[in-house]
């Protein structure tokens, strides 16, 4: 239910400044340091849901770059998450590559590479980079995933 009431509440991309950070530590995979979910950054504890809230690193701008995404993706987090499923999946069925569905995904392609750029997402309305990754054949995805 908590889920499902996440999503109706959710306000378009558009709409959202910062994203707020709760901790929901059984919605995180091992190995995964937080997740976008409507509009909310999930984390493991609630010490490191009040970091995200209290200073911007490289984690929260990763976490951001997915909400400029989503603004890119017709404005929608369902649209977003439709593309991050297809991709995922197209990953995952044609590739070797271990947890391919994430680390050739387009969306996590453009976030790994800009979440040290602490500026990345200034004067930006949407970001446009993960559309040149879908693009790519998943050999050439393969080659520059660095994470």
């Amino acid at each position: 239910m908590n889920i499902l009431l996440m999503m109706l509440h959710a306000v378009r991309p558009s709409r959202t400044v910062d994203m707020p950070a709760v901790a929901k530590p059984f919605w995180i995979r091992k190995g995964y340091d937080a997740l976008t979910f409507f509009g909310t950054i999930i984390t493991h504890s609630a010490q490191e849901a009040e970091a995200f809230d209290k200073r911007f690193d490289s984690l929260k701008n990763h976490e951001m770059i997915h909400l400029y995404q989503a603004r890119a993706t017709h404005d929608s987090w369902v649209c977003f998450y439709l593309y991050y499923g297809w991709y995922w999946l197209q990953a995952t069925l044609c590739s070797r590559t271990e947890n391919a569905g994430y680390r050739l995904n387009p969306f996590e392609l453009e976030a790994y590479r800009h979440m040290d750029e602490l500026d990345y997402l200034d004067g930006l309305d949407e970001t446009t980079e993960w559309r040149r990754y879908a693009r790519m054949p998943l050999r050439e995805r393969e080659k520059i995933s660095k994470f």
